[in-house]
């Protein structure tokens, strides 16, 4: 048997316990590593001054003075100077004796008066002098009557970059800045060492710099100037889009109407692998948690497991699952604009008032098969329209019935067709005139494929492509091994399919998305992109939005459908540019008159940054997409 052994035990003379008092083990220190760059910003190794330069640590830097202010400055103006990235401004404001201000003011107006009576002055200084004194009365009257505090303002900005090619860059943008705001600015020479010290946060006043940047200005123009508004963008409502090139955060409501913003439409542009499907994709989450209903036309299947992970529904409209459309079913309840619509002159000279559904559905038809059948000819397109006028009138559709009281099922398709011109042909063969029964055949020939053909796997059967969900996602990317002319045909299909569905009720928001919506394009037949166009026009009215997503938008400025393309390309609000390059870049940037530092930015093809347009306001936008999204998105693109 075992004993557990016993720790020896100390004890005092008299023989009790003597409890020792354990030792706190010492605790380690965490080790904070330093911050050499912030080190470096705070506590520069050196700083050496040049005529126009300086450097402070490793970085360059050079010191402006603004020695001229515009004469009428607008609310904001002094925020275009105080942000400009890659700089640092400071700005020193002493209010002065308001006694001596007025009697410097009456110096002034005496001396330009002098100047203005000079007869030997010429015109341009004399306009210039009377101008002066008027802005001099003018600011007399505020002080002497409002007690408007004037002051003397000194406003140094300093670019800062470690590189010359960025500094160069940033000292340009700084100047152009300066134009832009009416303002002058001028270096600082042999002065830099003095602006450096006004610059820095331990404020020395360099009497110098004062003496050379110092103006009298009113306190109201110094603080209307915003001097220290944050950037950014913010309508107080819609959901977070990322952040501007200042570190701004863009907050942006698609839906809002005023000044500028005048329709939700998007045009979503860029190279491959820029991030356009990832924005979109985004952006859907975003606008579907707010309410809208969204319809994708995805030629490139990369939707669906969005639109499942969002509770819509998918819908393969290549054939391959029997989702059918019957081009020769009639699409009730369209909605159009007659010319006495308030916005009918937006409608081109030649357009027609379309009185019923029938009219309009024959219209599409005849674009449907101008784009399905290329070599069809003017004389065989309309003895085409005169039979199916004809075969419409022997399944009891008339000009005048209500087509949305009738089924899927009560329209003829297009074997119905097929045969009818066969029988025409055989009745003219019968009466001996071979003309035109070869004629009839003719076109029954063109019509096999998608009557009994290949074809009619598309479009040879009752419609059963029905959108019943909020959120679908139409996918053509099993054509894309077909024809142009099928893609195009059923691309125009999908395209008033979904107008049908985004113009259901004008008090529900609804979004068509189409993504490489250069599939619209065709040089011989531009009316789909004269309908998208049309569409982007008059979205506003039904409360819906037009999304136009492409990676070709030379495609959109081809002279053979500019009138077109650069409508639907110049029409939507929102315009984001994603990275890219060449051709591309050259037509965006011809476009949208695109500045030299804004191409740039294209130009850079950074992933998520964008050159981003609300209205007329232009932004530096870093998207951002929150990680929950991401579970969203599937695995097919845009990732």
């Amino acid at each position: 048997m075992f004993r557990r052994k016993q720790k020896d035990i100390k004890k005092d003379i008299h023989g009790r316990p003597i409890i020792e008092e354990k030792k706190e083990k010492k605790k380690s220190k965490a080790v904070i590593p330093e911050n050499q760059e912030l080190k470096s910003i705070i506590a520069p190794i050196g700083i050496t001054f040049n005529r126009i330069n300086a450097v402070i640590g490793d970085n360059l830097a050079r010191c402006y003075g603004v020695i001229r202010y515009p004469q009428f400055a607008e609310y904001g103006w002094l925020r275009r100077l105080t942000n400009i990235h890659g700089t640092v401004a400071a700005i020193h404001f002493t209010p002065l004796n308001t006694d001596e201000v007025l009697k410097s003011l009456n110096n002034n107006i005496r001396n330009y008066r002098m100047d203005a009576n000079d007869g030997k002055k010429d015109e341009l200084e004399r306009q210039r002098a009377e101008q002066s004194i008027r802005n001099a009365e003018e600011a007399m009257r505020r002080i002497d009557q409002n007690g408007e505090v004037v002051g003397r303002m000194c406003f140094v900005l300093m670019p800062l970059a470690e590189n010359e090619k960025s500094f160069d860059k940033i000292c340009k943008n700084v100047e152009n800045a300066s134009s832009i705001a009416n303002c002058k600015c001028r270096k600082l020479a042999s002065e830099q060492k003095e602006g450096v010290k006004f610059v820095l946060p331990t404020y020395t006043e360099e009497n110098n710099v004062h003496r050379q940047t110092g103006r009298m200005m009113p306190i109201s123009s110094f603080v209307g100037g915003f001097p220290f508004a944050s950037s950014g963008f913010n309508d107080h409502s819609g959901f977070y889009r990322g952040h501007d090139g200042l570190g701004g955060t863009v907050y942006l409501n698609s839906w809002y109407r005023g000044r500028d913003r005048t329709n939700s439409n998007y045009v979503i542009a860029g190279n491959a692998g820029m991030g356009k499907s990832a924005t979109i994709k985004a952006m859907a989450i975003m606008e579907r948690a707010l309410g809208a209903s969204i319809f994708f036309v995805d030629p490139e299947g990369e939707y669906k497991d969005l639109t499942l992970n969002l509770n819509g529904e998918w819908l393969n409209a290549s054939g391959g699952n029997g989702k059918v459309i019957n081009p020769l079913q009639v699409i009730g309840n369209t909605k159009y604009l007659s010319k006495d619509d308030e916005d009918g002159d937006e409608y081109d000279d030649d357009s027609e008032t379309i009185t019923n559904d029938l009219e309009n559905h024959m219209k599409l038809l005849e674009v449907f098969l101008s784009l399905y059948l290329k070599e069809i000819t003017q004389y065989q397109m309309a003895l085409l329209k005169q039979e199916i006028e004809e075969l419409y009138l022997k399944f009891d559709i008339t000009w005048d019935t209500d087509v949305s009281k009738l089924k899927n099922t009560d329209f003829p398709l297009f074997k119905d067709l097929h045969q009818h011109l066969i029988d025409k042909s055989r009745e003219a063969e019968d009466r001996d005139n071979m003309g035109l029964s070869k004629e009839y055949a003719d076109l029954a020939l063109l019509l096999r494929d998608i009557s009994i053909g290949s074809d009619s796997f598309l479009w040879g059967s009752y419609t059963t492509l029905e959108i019943n969900a909020d959120v679908v996602c139409v996918d053509t990317f099993g054509l894309n091994s077909r024809p142009d002319n099928i893609k195009s045909a059923q691309y125009f299909l999908l395209q008033n399919l979904a107008w049908q569905r985004a113009t259901r009720s004008n008090k529900e928001r609804s979004i068509i998305v189409y993504e490489e919506a250069h599939m619209i394009i065709d040089k011989d037949v531009p009316q789909p992109m004269k309908t998208l166009s049309q569409q982007e026009r008059r979205a506003r009215k039904y409360e819906a939005a037009i999304w136009v997503a492409s990676q070709q938008v030379n495609d959109f400025v081809d002279p053979a459908i500019k009138q077109y393309g650069s409508a639907i390309l110049n029409q939507p609000t929102y315009k984001l540019i994603l990275g890219m390059d060449g051709q591309d870049l050259v037509d965006v940037a011809r476009l949208y008159r695109l500045k030299e530092a804004e191409r740039e930015l294209v130009e850079q093809k950074t992933r998520g940054r964008a050159l981003f347009m609300i209205g007329s306001r232009r932004l530096d936008l870093s998207i951002k997409i929150d990680d929950f999204k991401l579970s969203y998105f599937g695995d097919k693109g845009g990732r």
